[in-house]
């Protein structure tokens, strides 16, 4: 089952593009450190949430998913310094973003909020796989059958599997 923002996000996937899955790269922690220690020593006093497939070590599509967390009433107050470490952004609704590459890993940093729904239950799923062996292995199956396949199709089953373990996170344990 598909909430209708997952919906409409589908529909604005191209048809035609593809998914290319690539085996977890450990140069990405460097990566990762060397963003964190910018945004640090760029007196950015906020929580840093490295999340993704990446962050998990398993195999995905090799890109960096990176969160600066911050209520979006502050956000002015730290978009000057982070336009300096990463340059333009692209705003969305509640969410600002950068789109960077290093060592041939596509980097995308988000300022966003925290308390959005959708931000919460990014954490939850990420909490969610991070420690449970069982269900990360399944997360990587889904991920590894789709290379080369429909991005939508893809993304369409990566929501159907983050809503079945929310789904379960939330039911009653017997």
């Amino acid at each position: 089952m598909l909430t209708e923002n997952q919906k409409e996000y589908l529909l604005k996937i191209p048809a035609d593009k593809t998914v290319k899955i690539f085996p977890y790269d450990p140069k990405i922690s460097s990566i990762v450190q060397d963003i964190k220690d910018k945004i640090v020593n760029a007196g950015i006093n906020l929580e840093v949430k490295f999340m993704g497939a990446s962050a998990l070590g398993i195999s995905g599509q090799g890109d960096i998913d990176l969160y600066i967390l911050c209520p979006e009433k502050d956000f002015q107050a730290y978009l000057p310094r982070l336009e300096e470490i990463f340059g333009p952004k692209v705003r969305g609704i509640t969410i600002i973003k950068w789109q960077l590459e290093k060592d041939g890993h596509e980097i995308e940093i988000y300022l966003t909020d925290p308390n959005t729904p959708s931000m919460q239950a990014q954490i939850k799923v990420f909490e969610i796989l991070k420690n449970d062996p069982l269900l990360l292995k399944e997360y990587e199956s889904i991920k590894s059958s789709a290379d080369g396949q429909s991005f939508r199709e893809y993304m369409k089953r990566k929501y159907e599997f983050f809503n079945r373990i929310l789904k379960l996170s939330t039911e009653p344990k017997v």
